[in-house]
């Protein structure tokens, strides 16, 4: 069980429900992106730093461009983390 406060701070940061709840021991944003989670939460995390950081359309772009020219077992977020440290 989370305590309140860092049930806040996630809330705050992330502007999200309690789905984010279930994370423990939040730090800050790049703590979350180091952890070992499911492929969807890193998808999800990709989409919202680039909207943040303004590069969403640059971003989706790029992403389009490699799920086309994907080449064997390539997971989503393999895709997404490389999109996304092309467009920084």
């Amino acid at each position: 069980m989370l305590r309140d406060t860092d049930y806040l701070k996630m809330a705050n940061e992330y502007s999200t429900s309690i789905g984010m709840a279930t994370w423990i021991n939040f730090e800050s944003k790049g703590d979350m992106m180091r952890r070992g989670r499911g492929e969807e939460a890193t998808i999800n995390e990709l989409v919202a730093l680039s909207v943040e950081e303004g590069i969403y359309p640059k971003f989706i772009k790029k992403v389009y461009e490699l799920q086309r020219k994907r080449k064997g077992n390539i997971k989503d977020s393999t895709i997404y983390k490389r999109a996304y440290n092309l467009c920084k």
